[in-house]
């Protein structure tokens, strides 16, 4: 009995820990002014196009351990065309996520190495899945960790893989490929089968998952958007609208000098919600530039934008929020709309949930009306200064309201 009473102890204890997590602040905001990290950590090993074998090793972001256990884990892959590129490319990315809450790890993958061979579709796709492989070996590390030492205090339900550019493309088909999306496809079916199979060959520990809670799209895309079937990852993407290099749309990419079809983030949100599968678009209007929004610096709208949108989305998927409508409204929430003071643009957090402003002016009048799709972005140039009340609507009824200063 007295066993069985340390059990349950040591249960609700953990459920409290899990509450104190989802405040409506963490996962969110910078809760945390330093954060931790571990560098150079081997999680698997395999060979390169170019026939090389690589060691491939990873960084580790970790916030303080106040709360140890039921952390979410972020695995994150660095862009650079899967031609160059470096883990360390991704600190930025990770602190900034580290101190939201979150564990971050930055990862090695396989890059293109053979520059003496025609390079043709069949071998980008080959680096491609390649990488995808790695990322999936990542993920089994930590969920090997986990299952012994448990260094890191994760929590095994919520992983998400990540990555720009290049790495998106390797976290959105870890998130979204599977076993039948080759079906028809004998030239990729034959890829796969030289990597491994669907859970590649870059580890052994394959009694371990690699399947993740949702994946985080930064300007990636996936060979197929038609792969995406109900009841897989949440996702999260931002995009810039004219993309050169990646598409926004459907459309051929030749980043690496081969025309490759690809489907871009429009598309891949496109399909994830007629598959009841909860996502995120946020769209960088007009913008001709690759990742533009992480290019242009650290301290930048558009860079607040990818970063808090993203933690966001999150810790809705973490905590929940659709199972009790009644503990979602007694949680602190931050403001959905920023900045404030606005000059010309308003932006909204949690855009996923909103499809329709109205904004109204002192006098109680509705001064505008604005849709909101894939972009999070609302132009109020022709607005007066002034203080303005705006709602938010989701299928015509209003789910929030707040005031805004327009400068």
């Amino acid at each position: 009995m007295k066993q069985l009473l340390s059990c349950l102890l040591a249960t609700f204890s953990l459920i409290g820990v899990a509450q104190v997590h989802c405040d409506g602040t963490r996962y969110i905001e910078p809760v945390f002014a330093n954060v931790d990290s571990v560098v150079g950590i081997q999680f698997g090993s395999n060979t390169t196009i170019g026939g090389f074998q690589k060691n491939l090793l990873m960084d580790i972001y970790l916030p303080p351990s106040e709360f140890f256990f039921e952390r979410p884990l972020v695995v994150f892959a660095h862009g650079g065309s899967f031609m160059v590129g470096s883990r360390k490319e991704m600190r930025p990315l990770c602190i900034a996520f580290a101190k939201r809450g979150y564990i971050v790890a930055t990862i090695d993958y396989r890059l293109f190495d053979a520059f003496s061979l025609p390079l043709d579709s069949l071998l980008v796709f080959d680096v491609a899945v390649k990488a995808t492989m790695d990322m999936k070996a990542a993920i089994r590390w930590f969920r090997e960790n986990a299952a012994g030492n448990n260094d890191y205090g994760i929590d095994t339900h919520l992983i998400f893989a990540g990555g720009v550019s290049a790495g998106a493309i390797a976290a959105l088909h870890t998130g979204f490929l599977d076993s039948t999306d080759f079906v028809g496809h004998l030239a990729f079916d034959s890829i796969l089968q030289e990597n491994g199979g669907i859970h590649g060959n870059s580890s052994n520990n394959h009694q371990y998952s690699d399947a993740v809670k949702g994946v985080l799209n930064y300007s990636g895309a996936l060979k197929d958007a038609r792969w995406i079937d109900p009841g897989e990852p949440v996702v999260f993407s931002v995009h810039d609208e004219l993309d050169g290099v990646v598409p926004y749309h459907r459309d051929n990419s030749d980043a690496m000098g081969v025309p490759v079809e690809l489907w871009g983030s429009y598309e891949v949100d496109q399909k994830a919600r007629a598959a009841g599968i909860r996502s995120q678009l946020v769209t960088i209007a007009n913008s001709t530039q690759h990742v533009s929004y992480f290019l242009n610096g650290t301290n930048t709208a558009d860079y607040a934008l990818a970063i808090d949108s993203a933690g966001i989305f999150m810790e809705y998927a973490i905590c929940d929020r659709a199972l009790s409508a009644r503990d979602h409204h007694r949680l602190p929430k931050p403001s959905m709309l920023y900045p404030n003071p606005a000059d010309n643009t308003l932006r909204i957090r949690d855009a996923f949930d909103v499809d329709q402003l109205e904004i109204i002016d002192a006098a109680g009048r509705v001064v505008q009306t604005s849709a909101v799709m894939s972009s999070s972005s609302i132009n109020i140039s022709s607005l007066q200064r002034g203080i303005y009340t705006v709602r938010m609507l989701h299928d015509k009824a209003v789910i929030g309201s707040e005031q805004i200063v327009k400068r």
